[in-house]
């Protein structure tokens, strides 16, 4: 069994936990492999059916690397089903203390409901970092959580139930968002349908549009005789003003001109996202190696700056949050 730590960190990275109903085993493993070529290597397979036991068994077997959960967990039976089934981590829809803690002394992470400030407390007494907060939306959304996180600042939460596409930036824009989970890439029809096509198009729309990518700024390298006036004619042509720097100028914040230090054999791309913890995790997936002594973290521990290992084109390129 994986590090309960370890599984929770992953979760966090991926961001987007798809929650899933399955009718057919048959169907789980084309499921694994859209999932994972979708960017979204991560499953919560409910309780609701009677394949769920076997349907995990089937993804982990199609995909190792996909981090295969049980979800609707109501009892210490239904622990024992998903853990002989090879499940990663634990969510119930509500807190029952009984199964948290028989999940805490299997070793196996576990995310239980909440949707109120008396079981958050429960959930702190049993020394849970994190809930699932269901029905999300119901429950008013992330104005009830942010509410929530005023006297309990030391939780995250995994809103589900209501979350889409069109809200989800929503709650994972607030840094006390664990991740977010849903099921509009992996809807009932799609599954029946054998439309794993679609269910990958979503999945990889659905992480692009979470890391919100963009070019932030480009740097190019320059002669500390000639930076100035690179970086004012940038300025001038952008309609920008000129900032200086411990390593140069920004010639408008689209245009870093760098003289006293150089990156990359032309220069680098600075590459904006909502969270290179995120994007960090998605990439490596795609099989990107990045240069782990350039990576700089927040105070949670999340990364905030990365450099890819190698250069594209003469330019070495980095993420930067947002």
């Amino acid at each position: 069994m994986s590090d309960s730590k370890d599984v929770m960190k992953r979760l966090h990275g991926i961001g987007i936990i798809p929650a899933i109903v399955l009718d057919r085993v048959e169907d789980a493993a084309p499921l694994a492999d859209a999932l994972c070529k979708g960017g979204l290597p991560a499953a919560e397979v409910t309780f609701r059916t009677p394949a769920a036991h076997d349907a995990m068994i089937a993804m982990k077997k199609q995909r190792p690397e996909l981090i295969v959960g049980a979800g609707t967990v109501l009892t210490k039976e239904q622990v024992d089903s998903a853990l002989d089934a090879g499940a990663e981590f634990i969510v119930a829809p509500g807190l029952n203390p009984e199964v948290v803690k028989y999940c805490q002394e299997k070793g196996v992470a576990v995310c239980p409901g909440i949707s109120s400030a008396s079981e958050l407390e429960q959930a702190l007494a049993l020394g849970l970092h994190t809930v699932k907060f269901f029905p999300a939306e119901a429950m008013g959304g992330i104005k009830t959580i942010k509410a929530l996180c005023g006297p309990y600042k030391t939780m995250t939460f995994l809103p589900t139930g209501g979350v889409n596409t069109n809200n989800m930036l929503d709650y994972l824009s607030f840094n006390k968002i664990f991740a977010v989970g849903g099921t509009w890439m992996v809807k009932g029809d799609l599954i029946k349908n054998g439309r794993f096509d679609e269910v990958e198009r979503i999945s990889r729309e659905a992480v692009l549009k979470m890391l919100g990518m963009h070019i932030k700024h480009i740097g190019i390298n320059c002669t500390e005789a000639d930076g100035r006036k690179t970086a004012d004619t940038f300025a001038n042509l952008l309609q920008g003003t000129v900032r200086e720097t411990s390593k140069g100028y920004f010639g408008s914040e689209m245009i870093e001109v760098m003289v006293k230090e150089h990156f990359g054999t032309k220069g680098h791309i600075a590459i904006g996202v909502n969270n290179v913890e995120r994007a960090l995790a998605y990439y490596r997936a795609l099989g990107f190696a990045f240069d782990e002594d350039s990576i700089t973290y927040d105070e949670a521990g999340d990364a905030k700056f990365a450099y890819f290992k190698d250069e594209i084109g003469g330019f070495r390129v980095h993420f930067v949050n947002n």
